[in-house]
């Protein structure tokens, strides 16, 4: 025996990654949820930065920081595909265009919130289908 009484022991071990493959389909519409829900952010601080410079915007003030960082939690939960995260980003843009509407009487930007609709929706299609998928 001519090993190293010192070295350590060593043992072969393979680790197996059982996951099953999840199909390119539900990633797509988990990845437009959270990339919809950064753009929103985005637009989000825009437009509360320009009101806290000056500008007018109905219903923007300083207070949409808050905002701000709620969808950003919300798209990365959606991000690590958590369903919980996808249902409230889809009732919390539903409940703001409402509240929104409500204050200003006014439903400006119709196109943009169906589309934002549409991808929060399919982001919670893929979460639920990606959990499903995963149960087998």
């Amino acid at each position: 025996m001519s090993t190293n009484p010192y070295a350590p022991p060593t043992s072969d071990v393979t680790i197996e990654d059982d996951t099953p493959e999840v199909p390119a389909e539900i990633l797509k519409k988990i990845k437009g949820a959270w990339v919809a829900g950064l753009i929103s952010a985005a637009m989000t601080l825009l437009v509360t930065v320009l009101t806290i410079s000056g500008s007018k915007v109905a219903g923007f003030n300083a207070w949409n920081f808050i905002d701000v960082v709620l969808i950003l939690a919300l798209a990365f939960g959606i991000f690590k595909k958590s369903r919980t995260c996808a249902v409230i980003m889809f009732a919390y843009f539903v409940i703001s265009k409402i509240l929104i509407v409500m204050n200003t009487g006014r439903f400006d930007g119709a196109v943009m919130a169906i589309a934002f609709l549409y991808f929060y929706a399919q982001g919670m299609a893929g979460t639920f289908a990606y959990h499903k998928h995963l149960k087998g």
